[in-house]
């Protein structure tokens, strides 16, 4: 004869565990402030919070230090992904990830030369963009002098410099590319005092396009531009059209919040790659008067249809490897 035994089980115990969130924690490199760039890196991991339900934080820093100080924080704080974008991260991320190897560290745009397995970096083609704005200029220049102003002479930074002179010497062979003019100092990405000298010395040098690459400097360069007659700058990031209107031809804008949400979403699902690159392909990195809505941008080159096309065109080139942009800094092959 079999006895049987009634044994009761707490329902707390038979209850399948909850899966517990994931917790993103973005730490900046710098303070947000008005930099375009730094608040599309927080608009993005908010909303790629928003769509995995995980758990979410921004750390803001203001130099080595606090950037080291908030990325501790972020781990003893139980973070399951770091993102930290820039370059200022790519000598101290490995080091932490090589003693947290269960914490997932997502970097943005510059890579260290070896990733650990817990390390992984999103590179843009964003030298692509630059090509085609340095196209624009030398479609459009009347002085026949195109140039930009960049915020520190870096290899990274030739992205832009490299490229926006091969785009213009495409469009123009003729054209005069000024030398490229460097902000410097201690404040490179928010010094408009510099920035508007700069853009001075390049506009009385007869240049009329300027790209502008120098984040919360730009605005000063687009006063300059607007008192020029004849002068058109050209933005960065986002669509800064609006900035001054009537006074920039485009912007050359990389989608930095949805590289970030897409990072985010791979993350989560376990499906994100160690290494990869978006640009013009991917529409991550573009020209505004080329995506959609471009009629109401308020960008000049708008309402030039027959340079809007010669430059979709040459766009459409370089999608299909008809024209291979090579990266200057030599980081993406």
């Amino acid at each position: 004869m079999r006895i049987l035994f009634a044994i009761a089980v707490p329902l707390a115990l038979l209850a399948v565990p909850a899966i517990a969130a994931e917790k993103i924690i973005l730490v900046s490199p710098l303070p947000f402030g008005v930099d375009v760039y730094l608040n599309m890196t927080r608009r993005g991991t908010l909303v790629g919070a928003h769509e995995t339900g995980a758990d979410v934080k921004i750390f803001e820093s203001s130099d080595p230090e606090t950037r080291s100080e908030n990325i501790r924080a972020a781990l003893n704080y139980g973070a399951t992904i770091i993102i930290a974008p820039g370059p200022e991260f790519i000598d101290m991320v490995p080091d932490f990830a090589e003693d947290n190897p269960n914490v997932k560290f997502l970097m943005i745009e510059e890579c260290p030369t070896k990733l650990g397995p817990n390390v992984y970096c999103v590179q843009l083609r964003i030298y692509e963009a630059g090509f085609l704005a340095g196209f624009e200029a030398g479609l459009t220049t009347q002085s026949g002098t195109v140039g930009t102003i960049g915020a520190v002479d870096f290899l990274e930074a030739h992205r832009f410099t490299d490229t926006f002179a091969k785009g213009a010497r495409l469009a123009n062979p003729e054209v005069n590319v000024h030398p490229t003019l460097w902000i410097g100092g201690d404040n490179p990405w928010s010094d408009p005092l510099r920035a508007q000298s700069q853009a001075a010395a390049m506009l009385s040098d007869g240049a009329d396009r300027i790209l502008a690459t120098v984040a919360a400097g730009n605005p000063a360069i687009y006063k300059l531009v607007a008192a020029t007659p004849g002068a058109l700058a050209i933005g960065l990031d986002v669509n800064e059209c609006p900035d001054a209107p009537g006074h920039i031809l485009d912007s050359a804008v990389r989608h930095i919040d949805q590289v970030i949400v897409r990072a985010v979403r791979g993350l989560v699902a376990g499906t994100q790659p160690s290494l990869i690159s978006y640009g013009l392909k991917e529409g991550v990195v573009n020209m505004t008067a080329l995506e959609e809505g471009a009629e109401s941008s308020q960008c000049v080159v708008a309402k030039m249809p027959d340079v809007l096309k010669k430059v979709s065109d040459i766009r459409d080139r370089i999608v299909a490897g008809e024209i291979v942009i090579r990266d200057p800094a030599g980081l993406i092959q």
